[in-house]
């Protein structure tokens, strides 16, 4: 997940959760280092839980033959830069952007639970310049 629209599309496909770990790992709360980067943008390191890096930690003490056995699962990114969102730096204000998406596609489709929304949902496929097109304006089109 990425976008609120993402959980919404979840959702609306029938899903009962999603995964939002990365997404969380760009707050003030996660785990980790607060780092600058050369431009400036705050970011902390961050790494998947299946990742070689995570199972290696995981591991540590155990047989070579656990842990050999248990690398042949590893998978994901085992390092990357999360950046903070300045307008979003910490959990609580990912949490109401999250929601606050999530209640709009509701509003659009009229939907008043989960199992509403699933009904009166319509999942097409959109092309960049339509996306474009219905992204909100910073300024008016005068």
């Amino acid at each position: 997940m990425k976008y609120p629209r993402d959980v919404a599309l979840a959702l609306s496909a029938g899903a009962g959760s999603v995964m939002v770990g990365s997404w969380f790992a760009g707050t003030h709360e996660s785990p980790g280092d607060l780092m600058r980067a050369p431009d400036g943008r705050l970011y902390k390191e961050s790494f998947g839980m299946a990742s070689a890096r995570a199972v290696k930690n995981r591991t540590r003490d155990r047989s070579a033959f656990d842990r050999a056995r248990l690398a042949m699962f590893e998978e994901g990114i085992s390092s990357s830069k999360m950046y903070l969102e300045p307008a979003r730096p910490g959990v609580e204000d990912l949490i109401d952007h999250i929601t606050a998406g999530v209640r709009g596609a509701f509003t659009y489709a009229g939907a008043k639970s989960i199992d509403e929304f699933r009904e009166r949902s319509v999942v097409g496929i959109q092309g960049a310049s339509g996306y474009d097109e219905g992204r909100a304006r910073h300024s008016s089109w005068s």
